[in-house]
């Protein structure tokens, strides 16, 4: 796996766990929007594969991700640094990757139980504990997967990081786009190319 690829399946796996329809948003709490999403992430999973579901999927995946918030996360200082062109570009190209990685790796969340360990709160953030289990590898070690959830008391809620063994998504990718913008011989051209390669590469492998 590249070292621009998200941190590792696992974290796809966990983010395509949080998604749910539109109203799940107005889930009472952050975990009751997590674990309600994962029931119905499930049930749409295992419908007959058609065109109409996976626009479900896709439709309800970026309903319900603050893709705003997390790629100004992932981009820190450096964010006001783009002017709006650059930054509607780079926007345009993680949204792709996200989708796409999440779509890749989709119905493998099916191979995982979920326990809900509980909540630590931070301000108008909550981050939901959970611990994955495979099915069907029963002997595999339970994976740790915290949801970061943003949003005012009682909702609507959004995720905006995911955690996965004290690894977190944001904080990854804004230490390879650090490195990308302030190495000279690099720069934003650099991390545009970076970023339609793994598009490029995820065209190849997912539909």
């Amino acid at each position: 796996m590249s070292r621009f690829s998200v941190r590792s399946f696992v974290t796809v796996v966990a983010l395509a766990l949080t998604l749910a329809s539109a109203a799940t948003a107005l889930a009472q709490t952050p975990d009751d929007f997590v674990k309600t999403g994962h029931a119905q992430l499930t049930t749409l999973l295992r419908q007959p594969v058609s065109a109409q579901r996976d626009a479900q999927i896709s439709s309800t995946f970026d309903q319900l991700v603050d893709y705003d918030d997390l790629i100004r996360r992932c981009f820190k200082e450096h964010w006001n640094d783009l002017d709006a062109a650059k930054q509607a570009e780079v926007s345009d190209l993680l949204k792709q990757i996200v989708r796409k990685n999440y779509k890749k790796n989709l119905n493998r969340t099916l191979n995982y139980n979920i326990t809900y360990t509980g909540t630590r709160q931070s301000g108008n953030e909550v981050l939901v504990r959970t611990q994955a289990q495979s099915t069907t590898n029963v002997r595999d070690p339970a994976v740790q997967i915290d949801y970061l959830v943003s949003g005012p008391a009682n909702g609507p809620y959004h995720v905006v990081d995911i955690v996965t063994e004290n690894s977190s998504m944001v904080t990854n990718y804004y230490h390879q786009f650090h490195t990308f913008l302030t190495t000279p011989a690099q720069g934003y051209d650099y991390l545009v190319q970076k970023l339609k390669n793994k598009i490029a590469t995820l065209n190849q492998t997912t539909p």
